[in-house]
């Protein structure tokens, strides 16, 4: 990080809250930073504390992805970041450190949200506030296929039945 980033983040900071995610918490994984799929839970937390915080709130992305195409997927998905930096690293501890500095120079009070747990572990011992986002990538109950489905027949019998029963109702009828 150079001087000009490190005073940004103070200036930021020096409003109050800081509030600081980590880029998989807004974003289904995949290798190509085209094809991540925005998570809706973790935009919903995005678009919530947005508000709340006046906008003092930054991105950090583990991978190294071209920063142009980076800036279009933030862009495209309404992801409005005081500012963004690359950790290019997965190792817990030094995204800890990268991302302590990066507070430290926001000042105040400051948050971290992140999808990874030893990196929210690092970062409660250095007493940070922060949030572990668990999203799990599974099928949900309701969408599998070991329900039984209903046939195209037993739906139209089904339609067919109730505007019969409606039809028959009397106004009477509650």
């Amino acid at each position: 990080m150079d001087v000009v980033w490190l005073h940004l983040v103070a200036f930021l900071g020096a409003y109050g809250l800081m509030i600081v995610f980590n880029f998989d918490v807004l974003a289904r994984p995949h290798d190509e930073i085209s094809s991540r799929v925005p998570d809706p839970e973790g935009m919903y937390l995005w678009k919530s504390l947005h508000e709340s915080s006046i906008g003092r709130m930054a991105v950090v992305v583990n991978e190294e992805y071209r920063t142009d195409l980076f800036e279009v997927w933030l862009k495209i998905n309404g992801v409005k970041a005081a500012m963004y930096d690359v950790l290019d690293t997965n190792d817990p501890v030094l995204k800890s450190e990268k991302i302590q500095i990066l507070l430290a120079a926001a000042g105040g009070h400051s948050m971290y949200l992140d999808t990874d747990p030893p990196t929210v572990e690092h970062m409660m011992r250095a007493g940070i506030p922060s949030l572990l986002v668990c999203q799990p990538y599974v099928v949900r109950q309701e969408w599998s296929n070991a329900k039984q489905m209903r046939g195209w027949g037993d739906l139209v019998q089904e339609i067919d039945r109730q505007a019969v029963l409606k039809s028959e109702k009397t106004w009477r009828e509650h």
